[in-house]
């Protein structure tokens, strides 16, 4: 240091550094938030990730997703470049009233109805989760709409029970 100047080192990571780190903080995470991630601590119970088992954990998870494609596009990019007759997509867009859980402006109210409409035309089959509110039962009563109970488990304290629907075209 040098008159209260702190140097910084440039640190550049590999791509395979920069997925473990991401893989690392998204297991530590609460509820697999992206952007504004969140962090639990307890006495009781362990963060659930061993590095000495890491890459015995990085195979199970090759293995389960050997077959699926994963890609960082808009949903509707998505929808247009995979729909085939033979093609399902599973859809689980943030919540109503949830949209900038997962980052600001990365979907809004708006999108609820392209989606909606872009859906009412693919070739493929779909299943869409979303929260049991009226205007979602609203916007997407052209489909197949089941309503579901579900405990979520990003608590462990507390183990709420929720409605949800499955909406499909199937």
């Amino acid at each position: 240091m040098n008159g209260g100047t702190i140097l910084r080192a440039k640190c550049s990571l590999t791509d395979i550094q920069r997925g473990a780190r991401f893989y690392y903080l998204q297991r530590l995470s609460f509820g697999g938030k992206v952007e504004g991630r969140t962090y639990g601590t307890g006495t009781t119970y362990s963060r659930g990730i061993n590095l000495l088992r890491i890459e015995e954990e990085l195979s199970q998870v090759h293995l389960r997703f050997h077959k699926v494609q994963i890609e960082n596009l808009d949903y509707q990019e998505i929808i247009r470049r995979y729909d085939r007759p033979h093609t399902l997509f599973y859809i689980d867009p943030p919540y109503w009233n949830c949209e900038n859980y997962y980052g600001k402006g990365m979907f809004s109210k708006d999108d609820y109805l392209l989606l909606a409409e872009q859906l009412a035309n693919i070739k493929g089959k779909f299943l869409l989760s979303l929260n049991d509110v009226s205007e979602i039962r609203q916007i997407f009563s052209a489909f197949k709409i089941e309503p579901v109970s579900v405990r979520y488990s990003c608590s462990t304290s507390q183990r709420l029970l929720a409605s949800e629907v499955f909406i499909s075209n199937y």
